[in-house]
């Protein structure tokens, strides 16, 4: 059966002499990986494929999906550069390689994904009309919460542990496994400390600046088990391009 799908670039290495093994994300795949020939080398063709492969790029892919096949790798025997495509530089840049890395650690492998691909492109569309870093760490907050619904681990942001509105006049302790409970009545006080007002901002996903530090903090604290040990790359970039 012959297949097309849209797909975005997420991850691209060497394979074998003259090929590349990539990993794309599609709506109705998800994340996959796909073999693409003949892009490396000396050829001005190769040149001209390999310059396809490039973050924040809308492909449309064409593979034959095989009847009895032993891997879930497939061979992408065509694809073209579609209209869609979002010209990030600098921060911006870095801001969508997270999302990017995100999507490639935490995704399981095809499995469908529309609502997450659309919220990815609008994500993307975010961070190219962003005129502030404030700007471009919201449009990061919300694609991390909708990503853990995605995942199925949906962040509870209106009530708190006892199901009990959010007040926005106090404060509470959020738990990632559990959920929020006010700083009055938790006496482990070892949560992630966060301002109701902070937590009804993500659930009614209202920008409020002076959410944003705290909203960064509990969404990473939420990450981290997903993510393990090891460091996510785009942070360390980051780091790197603010200190220069």
């Amino acid at each position: 059966m012959e297949i097309e799908q849209p797909a975005f670039v997420l991850h691209s290495r060497a394979y074998r002499e003259t090929s590349a093994l990539v990993t794309f994300f599609s709506p109705h795949y998800g994340k996959f990986n796909g073999i693409i020939r003949g892009v490396r080398g000396g050829r001005k063709t190769a040149s001209q494929k390999s310059a396809l492969l490039q973050p924040f790029q809308l492909l449309t892919l064409q593979w034959r999906e095989r009847a009895n096949k032993a891997s879930d790798l497939v061979s992408i025997h065509q694809f073209e550069r579609a209209s869609l495509y979002f010209p990030l530089a600098g921060e911006a840049s870095i801001c969508g390689l997270y999302l990017n890395e995100l999507l490639y650690r935490l995704l399981f492998s095809h499995v469908a994904a529309e609502p997450l691909f659309e919220q990815y492109q609008q994500t993307l569309y975010q961070l190219l009309a962003a005129k502030t870093r404030n700007e471009q760490a919201w449009a990061l907050r919300l694609f991390e919460y909708h990503l853990l619904n995605e995942l199925g681990q949906g962040v509870v942001c209106d009530e708190d542990m006892a199901q009990q509105p959010i007040n926005p006049e106090i404060n509470y302790y959020f738990y990632p496994e559990s959920g929020a409970v006010s700083v009055e009545q938790d006496g482990l006080a070892t949560g992630v400390l966060i301002s109701g007002r902070s937590l009804l901002a993500l659930a009614e996903q209202r920008y409020c600046e002076a959410s944003l530090p705290q909203l960064k903090q509990l969404l990473r604290a939420v990450l981290t088990p997903y993510l393990g040990t090891k460091p996510m790359m785009t942070r360390q970039l980051f780091g790197r391009f603010k200190r220069n």
